[in-house]
C-alpha cells in the first residue's frame, strides 16, 4: 500500500486530496504538514467535518522531513516550494506531485514565461532545471503513458485543464484556423485559496463579476504549449480573460474558434465523442454544461456549438476547480503512477443542488 505525505495539508487543495484519500482503498496517509498551524493539532480540529474520518496530527515543516515514511509526496503549496525539496526526493527515489507550476514545463525557458506572468513569483529562474525534463504534465487524458512512468508530475492549472480538454480534439485534428482560440473563463472564489485578499471580500464579490489579469494569465502558457504540440509544432495562441464570480466552486470556460473547414454541430460532437471515448471523466453533452453539473466531482463536461455558416465553433467546458482542477486530477494521476484504475477513489458523482 503506497504511503502518502501531504505538504500544505490544510489549504483547500490539501484538504481536497485528504478527503479523497481517506476513502481510497490503496493509499495510506502517513503524514500531514502545514505551516502556521500549532504542532500536534489533529486535522479534524481544523476541519470538524473530518471527525471520525481522519484524526491525524499536523506537523510543521520544521518538525518533519519531507519524504519521511512516504512513497509519494503531494505538494499542495504555492509556487517555489517543491523546488526546495525536489532534488533530495528525486535522489531518494521518492515520487512527488506538485499542484503549482514548478514542474509543468519541460524547459527553464517555458517555466520562465509562466513565472513572468505569475503575480506571486519574483524570480523566473528555476532552481532545479535539470529535473524539468523528467516531469510529466498531469493531464492523464492526454499523457497517461508518461504519467505512469514518471517520478515527478506537475498537476495542471485549474483554468488550463478546462481549456485543454475543451480544445484538444480540435487542435489534434488541426481544424482551428490560425491555431487561435478566444476564451472567457469564469471561476469561483476558492480558486484563489484560503488566504484572504480584498478581491475576495464578501461585500465586493457577492453579486459581482470581476475580470482580472486580462490576456495576461499564467495558465495560458501551459495551455498554449499543450495545444500547440498536439499536431506537429504549430504554435497555439489562447487569448484568455478570466472572471471571478461571487460563488465558491467551479470553472466554466467558453471558447471561440474559427474553423478551417466546414463542420456541422453533429460532426463536432462526434469528434469529441471519439477523442474521449476511453476517458471516464470527460462527458460530452448535447446541452451546454453549467457549474452545477460537475460540482464536487472529477468530471469535465463539454459541449460544442457551430455557427449557421459552419465556419465558427463555440466550445463550453465545466469543471469543479478544486476537483478536476486540482485534487481530483492529482489523485487520478497518482492512480496512474501506481498502476491503479484511474477512477479509483474518484467515484463520487456531482452534487445537486
Amino acid at each position: 500500500m503506497p504511503k502518502v505525505q501531504l505538504i500544505g495539508a490544510t489549504g483547500y487543495g490539501g484538504l481536497g486530496i485528504l478527503e479523497l484519500l481517506t476513502a481510497h482503498p490503496e493509499f495510506e496517509i502517513t503524514g500531514l504538514v502545514a505551516r502556521d498551524i500549532r504542532s500536534g493539532r489533529s486535522v479534524s480540529d481544523i476541519y470538524p467535518h473530518l471527525q471520525g474520518r481522519c484524526e491525524l496530527p499536523i506537523a510543521t515543516i520544521d518538525e518533519i522531513t519531507v519524504g519521511d515514511n512516504a512513497d509519494i509526496v503531494v505538494f499542495s503549496t504555492p509556487d517555489g516550494v517543491s523546488q526546495q525539496y525536489a532534488k533530495s526526493l528525486n535522489d531518494a527515489g521518492i515520487r512527488f506531485i506538485d499542484y503549482s507550476g514548478d514542474f509543468r514545463f519541460k524547459s527553464e525557458a517555458d517555466y520562465g514565461k509562466y513565472a513572468g506572468k505569475h503575480p506571486s513569483i519574483r524570480n523566473d529562474a528555476h532552481s532545479v532545471p535539470e529535473l524539468l525534463p523528467q516531469a510529466a504534465y498531469g493531464v492523464s487524458e492526454l499523457n497517461m503513458d508518461s504519467i505512469g512512468q514518471a517520478d515527478i508530475v506537475g498537476n495542471p492549472g485549474c483554468f488550463a485543464i478546462g481549456i485543454i480538454l475543451g480544445l484538444a480534439p480540435l487542435f489534434d485534428l488541426d481544424i482551428v484556423e490560425n491555431n487561435l482560440a478566444l476564451v472567457d473563463g469564469l471561476t469561483g472564489s476558492s480558486g484563489a485559496g484560503k488566504k484572504p485578499a480584498p478581491l475576495q471580500h464578501f461585500s465586493h464579490l457577492n453579486d459581482n463579476v470581476v475580470p482580472y489579469r486580462v490576456m495576461n494569465h499564467q495558465h495560458t502558457v501551459e495551455a498554449e504549449l499543450v495545444l500547440g504540440g498536439l499536431n506537429g509544432t504549430k504554435p497555439a495562441t489562447v487569448e484568455f480573460i478570466p472572471h471571478l464570480l461571487g460563488t465558491t466552486r467551479g470553472i466554466l470556460n467558453t471558447m471561440h474558434v474559427n474553423l478551417n473547414r466546414k463542420l456541422t454541430r453533429q460532426n463536432l460532437l462526434e469528434i469529441f465523442d471519439e477523442f474521449y471515448s476511453e476517458h471516464h471523466f470527460v462527458r460530452v453533452l448535447d446541452t451546454a454544461p453549467t457549474l452545477k453539473d460537475t460540482l464536487a466531482s472529477n468530471y469535465c463536461d463539454i459541449s460544442a456549438f457551430v455557427s449557421d455558416d459552419q465556419s465558427r465553433a463555440v466550445i463550453i467546458s465545466s469543471i469543479d476547480n478544486l476537483m478536476k482542477g486540482q485534487s481530483g486530477s492529482a489523485l487520478q494521476n497518482m492512480n496512474v503512477m501506481f498502476g491503479f484504475d484511474p477512477a479509483l477513489g474518484l467515484e463520487r458523482g456531482p452534487l445537486y443542488p
